[in-house]
C-alpha cells in the first residue's frame, strides 16, 4: 500500500518484499549497503526543481540569475551538478566560496552573504570580482579599506532588513524583521546610498533582501518588494546605480497538504488534552494577550507554491498603483533579478533513512522510538521545534494497527528529539526496522557534528534510472578524531 505522501507519491512505489522503494530503488537495501543513517538525494527532483524556477523566469523576466544557497546542502556534488545546469552560487563564508569556484561557478555568478565576513573572505571577493552584498553597515567600511589596499574596487549590493513583516516563519528563520542579526535597517537607506557614493572604491549595484527560510506566504514578498523598489528610486536619484534587485530565497516546500497540517496545528493547540508534543508544550504557539488566544508564530509547513507558480504569480500579481512587480522593475530600468532558492530547490529530493534500536515509552508512558541518528544530523528538530516531516517504516510496510509515537535520537541528551510532535506509523515498529524522513535535503545536516563522537553520515545520490552512486562518505575513527594532536593520526 502506499501512503498518502503528497508530490512523493509520483516517485514511489513498494517491492514484492514489502520495501520502500523510490525512483525504482529499494530503500532498506540502500540503508543496507551504505549503513545508517543515511542521506539519500534524488537527482531527477533537483533537476525539476531547478527547471522550474529557469523556465519560469525565462518567460516572465529575461535578465535573471538564480543562485543556489549552498548552505541548504553543502556538498560538491550537489553543487557541480546545479553548475551544469546553469546555476550560481550563494555562498555564506570564503569555505563555501572555495567550494562554488571548485564545483565550476562562475564568479560573475555567485553573491557573497554572511553577517560577519572575515577579511580573508572579503580579500577573495574583491580579487574575484565576486559580489558582495553588504551586511551589516559597519562592513562598508571595512569593505573599502581592503580594496583600497589591494587597489580593486569592490563591486556591491545593500542588504536590507526591519521590514513591516511579523510571524512569516519561525524566529530562528526569520531575516528581515525589526528583529534580525541580518542587514541594514531599511530607515537608513538613504544615510547608506550616500556613505557608499563618498567612498572610493564601492561600485554600487543594486539591493538585496532574503526574508528568511520557509516562507509560503506570498503577500509578504508583495510587501518587501514594493519597499525594494522605493528605495531603488531613492538611490537613482542621488547616483546610486540599481543594476540588480536580489530577493534572497525562502521559498518553503509542502511538508504536508494543507487540511492535513492545519489537522495536526489544531492537536497542538489542545495538546493539554491530547498528549501530542512532547512535554505537552505549545510548539509554534505564542500566547496573545489582546486576543487572550494562542497564536500560531512558528514555520508552515504547508505550501501553495512550486518555484514556477511562485515566479509567475510574484511578477504578475498587480501591486501599487495597479502594476505588476515586472512593471515596476521596467520603470525603474529593467535591473537583473536575482533569486537564492535553497530548500525549494533540494528540501523535497532527499530522504533520511535512520534505524530502530528500541521501541519503548517514556516514564508517563507514551510511546517513543529510539534511532541511530541524533540532531546533529537532523538539524531542524533542535532549531526549529515545530519542523516535522512524513515518517514512515521502510520495510514490511504492510498496514497494521496504527502507532503514535515520538521519536528520539542517540545522543546523551533529553533535547536530541528528531520528533517532538507525534507521528502516526502504519504499524508498530519492532528493532532493527528502519525509518524514512521525508523532506529532508535541506537543511538536515546543517548543524552536523561528532557529537558523542559518531561519525557524520554519508550522502548517496539516486538517478532518475534508480542507479545511485556515494557523494560524501561516512567518516571513519581516524576522520573523527584526526584534529587530535596526541593521538598519532596523520593529517591528510
Amino acid at each position: 500500500m502506499i501512503l498518502d505522501k503528497g508530490p512523493w507519491n509520483e516517485y514511489i512505489d513498494e517491492t514484492e518484499e514489502s520495501h520502500r522503494k523510490i525512483y525504482g530503488t529499494d530503500m532498506f537495501d540502500l540503508a543496507k549497503q551504505y549503513g545508517t543513517p543515511l542521506f539519500v538525494l534524488f537527482e531527477d527532483i533537483i533537476v525539476k526543481n531547478y527547471e522550474k524556477y529557469r523556465h519560469a523566469l525565462e518567460k516572465e523576466y529575461k535578465d535573471h540569475l538564480i543562485c543556489y544557497a549552498v548552505k541548504a546542502n553543502t556538498s560538491y556534488c550537489v553543487l557541480n551538478f546545479l553548475s551544469k545546469l546553469g546555476s550560481g552560487a550563494d555562498v555564506a563564508s570564503e569555505y563555501e566560496l572555495q567550494l562554488a569556484l571548485n564545483a565550476g561557478i562562475p564568479t560573475e555568478n555567485i553573491r557573497a552573504n554572511g553577517n560577519c565576513k572575515n577579511e580573508s573572505y572579503l580579500e577573495e571577493c574583491i580579487k574575484k570580482g565576486i559580489l558582495i552584498n553588504v551586511d551589516p553597515e559597519e562592513e562598508l567600511t571595512i569593505i573599502n579599506e581592503i580594496a583600497l589596499r589591494l587597489g580593486i574596487a569592490a563591486k556591491i549590493n545593500i542588504r536590507f532588513a526591519g521590514f513591516p513583516v511579523k510571524h512569516i516563519t519561525s524566529r530562528a528563520i526569520t531575516t528581515s524583521s525589526d528583529w534580525s542579526k541580518f542587514g541594514i535597517d531599511i530607515k537608513r537607506a538613504n544615510s547608506v546610498f550616500r556613505k557608499v557614493l563618498d567612498m572610493d572604491m564601492l561600485i554600487p549595484n543594486g539591493l538585496m533582501v532574503h526574508l528568511g527560510s520557509q516562507i509560503t506566504d506570498i503577500s509578504t514578498y508583495y510587501t518587501v518588494l514594493e519597499i525594494l523598489i522605493d528605495l531603488s528610486r531613492d538611490a537613482q536619484q542621488i547616483g546610486f546605480e540599481i543594476n540588480e534587485i536580489d530577493i534572497g530565497g525562502g521559498l518553503g516546500i509542502p511538508y504536508f497538504e494543507s487540511e492535513d497540517w492545519n489537522s495536526i496545528k489544531k492537536k497542538i493547540k489542545n495538546t493539554r488534552k491530547e498528549n501530542y508534543t512532547w512535554a505537552d508544550e505549545f510548539i509554534g504557539y505564542e500566547f496573545n494577550a489582546e486576543s487572550n488566544d494562542l497564536e500560531w508564530i512558528g514555520e508552515e509547513l504547508s505550501s501553495a507554491y512550486a518555484p514556477d507558480t511562485f515566479i509567475r504569480k510574484l511578477f504578475n500579481e498587480k501591486y501599487s498603483a495597479n502594476k505588476t512587480f515586472k512593471e515596476k522593475l521596467e520603470e525603474i530600468g529593467t535591473p537583473r533579478f536575482v533569486i537564492e532558492p535553497g530548500r525549494s530547490i533540494i528540501g523535497n529530493a532527499g530522504v533520511t533513512i535512520a534505524k530502530i534500536g528500541h521501541v519503548s515509552n517514556t516514564p508517563r508512558g507514551e510511546n517513543i522510538v529510539h534511532v541511530d541518528a541524533g540532531v546533529n544530523s537532523h538539524t531542524f528538530g533542535t532549531a526549529v521545534p515545530e519542523q516535522l516531516h512524513r515518517i514512515e517504516i521502510a520495510n514490511n510496510i504492510e498496514e497494521d494497527e496504527h502507532f503514535e509515537t515520538f521519536v528520539a535520537g542517540n545522543l546523551c541528551f533529553t533535547g536530541d528529539l528528531l520528533c517532538k510532535i507525534k507521528n502516526k506509523l502504519i504499524r508498530k515498529p519492532r528493532r532493527g526496522d528502519y525509518l524514512l524522513f521525508y523532506d529532508t535535503g535541506a537543511y538536515s545536516d546543517f548543524f552536523a557534528s561528532n557529537a558523542n563522537s559518531f561519525p557524520r553520515p554519508p550522502k548517496v545520490m539516486v538517478a532518475k534510472d534508480g542507479t545511485h552512486r556515494l557523494l560524501v562518505r561516512r567518516e571513519d575513527f581516524s576522520e573523527v578524531f584526526q584534529r587530535e594532536v596526541g593521538l598519532g593520526i596523520p593529517r591528510t
